[in-house]
C-alpha cells in the first residue's frame, strides 16, 4: 500500500504491545511486512472506473507470499482497499487465510454515546460510503464534505481539496514532497477539513486514510477527537495474533518451504 505508511504501523503494533507486557525484544510477536507498493493500482483510480488492475488481485498475491512464509493474520493498511469491489474479491482470492478488516475494527473502537461521526478520507473511500455506509447503519450521522465532481468549480472547502492533500502529485501526502517540513500546504487543508466538520456537528472524526495522520495531528485540533484507524488495525492484529492456536512461539522460525 503506501509505503509512507509502513512505519508507523509497526510502531503502534509495538506500542500496543509493551500495553500488553511486552519488555524486551524477544517478547515481540513475529513481524512480516512486505511493501510491493509499485505492483499495485491506485485504489481510487479503479473505484472512479479508472482502466487499471483490481488491485485486489496483487494484494492478494503478497498475501500468499506472506502466508506461505509463516504469518497467520494478515492487515492491510489501507482504508480505500477495503471498498466492496476490492476487499470482497481480496477475500475470495486469499481465503482460508484471516485477514483483520481495518474499517470493522475502526468502527468497533468508536467510543459509546457518540451521534455525529466526521470522516476524512480520499475520494475513492468516500464513494464508496466505506464509512459513512457503516456509520449510518449503526444509527449514527455520518458528517462528510461536499463532493465536486471533477471538472467542475468549487468555492468552499470540499471533500475534493481533503483528496488532493492526500494525492495531489506535488504537495499531497503520497508524494513525499513536502515531508520534511510536515507537509505544510497539505496539514493547512486537513485541518481546515477537521474544522469544518467539527462546524458541522462531528463529535469526533476518523482519519479514513492511513496517509493523513502523517500530516495531522491531534494537536492541531485539540478539541476534535482524532480516531486513527491504524490505531485500531494493529490492536486488531495483536489481539488475532495472539488468539489464534496455531501460531507458532515467538522464538520458533516458520518450517521452510
Amino acid at each position: 500500500m503506501g509505503p509512507w505508511v509502513d512505519p508507523l504501523l509497526v510502531r503502534k503494533i509495538l506500542e500496543y504491545q509493551v500495553t500488553l507486557g511486552m519488555r524486551r525484544d524477544q517478547d515481540a510477536i513475529p513481524l512480516l511486512l512486505i511493501q510491493f507498493a509499485g505492483l499495485i493500482e491506485d485504489r481510487t483510480e479503479f473505484l472512479t472506473g479508472g482502466s487499471v488492475e483490481n488491485p485486489a488481485v496483487q494484494v492478494a498475491r503478497i498475501g500468499r507470499m506472506l502466508a506461505a512464509n509463516g504469518a497467520r493474520v494478515l492487515g492491510i493498511p489501507c482504508n480505500t482497499f477495503h471498498a466492496a469491489p476490492i476487499f470482497t474479491r481480496f477475500e475470495q482470492e486469499l481465503a482460508p487465510i484471516q485477514v483483520v478488516h481495518m474499517i470493522q475494527a475502526t468502527l468497533r473502537d468508536l467510543r459509546p454515546g457518540l451521534r455525529r461521526v466526521g470522516i476524512l478520507s480520499t475520494n475513492g473511500a468516500y464513494l464508496q460510503r466505506i464509512y459513512s455506509g457503516p456509520v449510518v447503519a449503526r444509527g449514527l450521522e455520518a458528517i462528510t464534505l461536499p463532493y465536486q465532481a471533477p471538472g467542475g468549480i468549487s468555492f468552499s472547502l470540499s471533500q475534493n481539496d481533503v483528496h488532493q492533500a492526500i494525492c495531489h502529485p506535488e504537495w499531497g501526502i503520497k508524494s513525499g514532497n513536502e515531508s520534511q517540513a510536515g507537509y505544510p500546504k497539505a496539514k493547512a487543508v486537513l485541518k481546515a477539513a477537521a474544522r469544518r466538520l467539527q462546524e458541522l456537528g462531528a463529535e469526533v472524526a476518523i482519519l479514513g486514510c492511513t496517509e493523513i495522520p502523517l500530516a495531522l495531528q491531534q494537536s492541531d485540533v485539540p478539541d476534535l477527537p482524532l480516531d486513527d484507524p491504524l490505531d485500531s488495525l494493529a490492536r486488531a492484529l495483536v489481539d488475532a495474533y495472539r488468539s489464534t492456536p496455531a501460531s507458532p512461539p515467538a522464538r520458533e522460525l516458520p518450517s521452510p518451504r
